[in-house]
């Protein structure tokens, strides 16, 4: 009778404490858009002022909370920059609605640091509100100022110093590699939070299994852009200076994510300085296995350190449409891109070839490069690059079972037209297309839980013809004679590679052990043939190429990873066997190769984590080497390959640590890379005249490489700002032929940089970034001074009006052309906003306001040093119209 009596005292305690429990639900509204707020923070507190319970408001403005009673309790809503909303929960009925109004009382409260950056799990969620400001336009601009988060000018993205392996909008991967398409397209407006999901494995059939340290991004949009079609659209016209003329910018972007279906697709257009090309990049592909590479590098001068706003001559194109169906049985994408971009470029530059000196046969060590080759060059030239790429993928994604099959294909025209005066008079063609074709399949399927069973495929094609006329001009001062005399060369290259790729694997996992085997077999068959009928007298050798290269390889990799708790140790051991046929050119090859390698990541908790890696081996040299013919590679460069086959020996390690307060707004990270290469084969740079010969010869070649870098991000949130500090250190050293003598090279190189945002009230923001860096070259233990460049970006943002804008930014240069000899440019720019409604923006803006037209820069490579003037955009003028649902 007593236990009984027990039993039923219990279920009426469980009873009574489950209805005494009180739901406090409801939503949180932006009072004047009426649109959800994402992101809010939801307290509840007693009679005594002390936290109960707290939440945050979703994607839909919604937030629950379980109470046991909230009598003489208070709801407190707080979001950036808006006003503290405070109710009594005594006489209220839920679910709340919570309409919150603009206000900046906020900036002083200490709950803006939750509001900004949360962390749930290996979750890191920030709100774009708190980190936007009014003169953003994409979400891109909003990025990067968080903390922790690295954007590139092409839109790439970085976490704590690694790359992000998946791009996500509302959870589903539309854009593959190409979200820069995202990062610079999408609105900020649109985005109510980002989200940084750590340690995030992408394939959920290995989720348990297989360890991953990689971070992923995920947009969470507001609801006024899901289910819809949202777009935007900017058109402008104006006037430049240098190139005089009219010019233009456009573009359109439409998005819209449904539950069924998603698609983004945009057109753009200018001729402003902005690449476009850019935009189209696949930051996850790998580099092709057919490894075929151009011969003829015919190029455009370029400048470093300036963006292209100030350089870029162009004429640009792109159009791009990527669409994602979600089927019944996993989903289907497709991404389609075209671009096209005219570029024109002048440029004077002054080559000089640093040649040990010698005397009576031997090397006067007291003069080490006192015989250097000077060739000075006027260069102008037009570029036409065409592009057209198509991706095609089905990806089945379950616990269960991974499929995925994605077909590329990429059509790329590259035409280049240089006319060069100077030392070596001259004009130049080069006709450079490339095909390429490749299928990928991947299966993975798992059973009884713990067993994996891997089936993949991997065909690729690819022809790069390249196509180089060359006119040698005895008279360049005299146009009819420079067009109508002169001796003419014409080379052609044909290449061609398959690769494929089949293989099998299987995996247990045993209480955190993971045991798998990987075997397969990888073929590739590659043909080559150039020919260069009239050659320089000058210089001595073969001009024909005719080239089979092709292996069949075995292989079998064991892997054995213990991935527990906090702890990840992986051990790789592949071992493979290699055959390899050159049609009689050189002898057949039979190797093997074992390249063994181990990592350790290690996360005590979530606020730090810290990897190390190394690893050991021997691999097979370039192919595209294996060439016994010269290769013309421009008007005064040719390169001859190698007779023999040779292997290479390599070991590596690195480490890394990061860490991240999100409470505090701090992150930071750190990474040390170094690497040891023994090559039985140098490269030699010959001089006959004015031409200069690159080939390898017998000799051995040790060369071994450091790198260090990190960064510490933090929020400002006193004034709604965040700041960054980072620095790089490398060096790298290795051994070359200079005229037949022996050149150990050395490059040494640092950076620093920082960068601080902020909006400290409500009519004015900010933004400013410093760069610093020193180099310098030592050959054969003679150095070479130490060279630096800095460059400041500072932009400020005045709001006098709730409707009017203007920003004015400036970009200054420091370049040391030689020791203690400095050339500073300095570049302004300023744009006026006004916004007629929500939906209608006019802006005016103005480039190089101080109109500098040339500018001039030095570099240092192993053997040679480069000194160009190339001319500037000049002051441009540009009125436009945005518009936007």
């Amino acid at each position: 009778m007593s236990k009984r009596f027990f039993t039923y005292m219990l279920l009426i305690a469980v009873a009574f404490s489950a209805v005494a429990q009180v739901n406090v639900t409801g939503k949180v509204i932006d009072k004047e858009s009426n649109e959800p707020l994402t992101g809010a923070s939801v307290i509840v507190k007693g009679t005594d002022g002390k936290i109960k319970k707290f939440a945050s408001s979703k994607a839909d403005g919604a937030f629950a909370m379980t109470l046991p009673s909230v009598t003489g309790c208070r709801l407190e809503v707080a979001m950036m920059s808006f006003a503290k909303q405070s109710i009594p929960l005594d006489s209220v009925t839920f679910p709340l609605t919570v309409y919150m109004e603009p206000g900046t009382t906020l900036l002083k409260e200490v709950t803006v640091k939750a509001d900004r950056i949360r962390e749930q799990g290996d979750t890191i969620t920030y709100n774009v509100g708190s980190f936007a400001q009014q003169q953003d336009r994409s979400i891109g601009d909003v990025l990067k100022r968080m903390p922790g988060i690295d954007v590139a000018k092409n839109g790439k993205i970085q976490y704590q110093g690694e790359d992000i392996n998946k791009f996500y909008i509302e959870g589903s991967d539309l854009l593959g590699g190409k979200y820069g398409i995202a990062t610079n397209g999408i609105s900020h407006d649109d985005v109510g939070a980002v989200e940084v999901m750590e340690n995030h494995q992408p394939m959920q059939v290995l989720s348990g299994i297989s360890f991953s340290d990689k971070a992923a991004i995920n947009l969470k949009l507001k609801n006024k852009a899901k289910a819809t079609w949202t777009f935007h659209g900017d058109a402008g016209g104006g006037y430049s200076w240098q190139p005089e003329g009219a010019i233009w910018d456009g573009e359109l972007f439409t998005m819209a994510v449904m539950p069924g279906f998603q698609n983004i697709t945009t057109f753009r257009t200018n001729n402003t300085g902005e690449d476009l090309s850019s935009s189209s990049i696949d930051f996850f592909a790998g580099r092709r296995n057919t490894g075929l590479s151009r011969y003829v590098s015919v190029g455009l001068p370029g400048v470093p350190s300036l963006s292209d706003k100030r350089t870029l001559f162009n004429r640009s194109f792109l159009v791009s449409t990527n669409s994602l169906w979600k089927l019944k049985n996993g989903e289907f994408k497709a991404n389609i891109d075209y671009s096209f971009n005219r570029v024109t470029a002048d440029a004077s530059n002054i080559t000089t070839y640093f040649l040990p000196d010698v005397e009576q046969g031997g090397r006067d060590v007291s003069r080490p490069y006192d015989r250097n080759r000077v060739i000075t060059e006027n260069r102008s030239g037009t570029e036409h690059t065409h592009s057209l790429s198509g991706k095609f993928i089905y990806e089945l994604n379950r616990r269960t079972a991974f499929i995925n099959n994605t077909l590329r294909a990429n059509v790329d025209w590259d035409d280049v037209d240089l006319v060069t005066s100077g030392s070596i008079p001259n004009e130049q063609s080069a006709k450079l297309p490339d095909y390429y074709v490749s299928n990928n399949f991947k299966m993975i399927k798992r059973f009884k839980g713990n067993h994996l069973v891997t089936l993949q495929s991997v065909n690729e094609w690819e022809s790069l013809p390249q196509t180089l006329t060359l006119t040698m001009v005895p008279d360049a001062a005299d146009e009819m004679y420079r067009v109508t005399t002169g001796n003419k060369f014409r080379q052609h290259i044909s290449d061609h590679a398959f690769y494929t790729h089949e293989s099998a694997a299987y995996a247990f996992n045993i209480k955190g052990v993971t045991l798998s085997l990987e075997g397969g077999i990888k073929g590739y068959f590659r043909s080559m043939d150039s020919q260069l009928p009239d050659f320089p007298e000058e210089v001595p050798g073969l001009t024909e190429n005719v080239v089979n290269t092709n292996y069949m390889t075995v292989y079998a990799d064991p892997e054995f990873e213990y991935w527990v708790r906090r702890v990840n140790i992986s051990l790789n051991l592949p071992v493979s066997y290699a055959h390899y046929t050159f049609d009689k050119a050189i002898a057949n090859h039979d190797e093997v190769y074992f390249s063994p390698s181990l990592s350790f990541d290690w996360k005590p908790n979530n606020r730090f984590s810290g990897s190390f890696s190394g690893g050991l081996g021997r691999s097979p040299m370039n192919m595209n080497l294996i060439h016994p013919g010269l290769i013309m590679t421009n008007y005064r460069t040719l390169k001859a390959g190698t007779e023999q086959f040779y292997n290479s020996s390599s070991q590596n390690e690195s480490a890394s640590v990061s860490y991240k307060h999100t409470r505090h707004g701090l992150f930071a990270n750190g990474t040390v890379m170094q690497s040891w290469t023994h090559i039985p084969y140098t490269m030699s740079q010959q001089l006959y005249g004015d031409y200069v010969v690159y080939s390898y010869a017998d000799a051995d070649n040790d060369s071994r490489m450091l790198m260090a870098m990190g960064s510490v991000g933090k929020t400002l949130d006193f004034m709604r700002g965040s700041c960054n500090v980072n620095g790089s250190f490398s060096r790298n050293e290795s051994q070359l032929l200079s005229q037949q003598q022996s050149v150990n090279s050395v490059s040494t190189g640092w950076s620093v940089g920082g960068k601080i945002n902020g909006n400290p009230c409500r009519w004015f923001s900010f933004d400013y970034s410093i760069d610093y860096s020193d180099s310098r070259l030592t050959m054969n233990g003679m150095s070479e001074s130490w060279l630096s460049t800095m460059e400041n970006e500072l932009s400020l943002t005045f709001i006098p009006y709730r409707k009017w804008q203007w920003t004015v930014s400036g970009e200054h240069y420091r370049n040391e052309i030689t020791e203690n000899s400095f050339n500073n440019v300095v570049m302004l720019d300023t744009k006026l906003i006004y916004q007629l409604n929500k939906r209608i923006e006019l802006a005016a803006s103005l480039t190089n306001i101080l109109n500098k037209r040339s500018y001039n820069y030095i570099t240092y490579s192993q053997l040679s040093s480069f000194e160009s003037r190339r001319q500037l955009r000049g002051r441009q003028l540009l009125f436009s119209i945005t518009l936007r649902k």
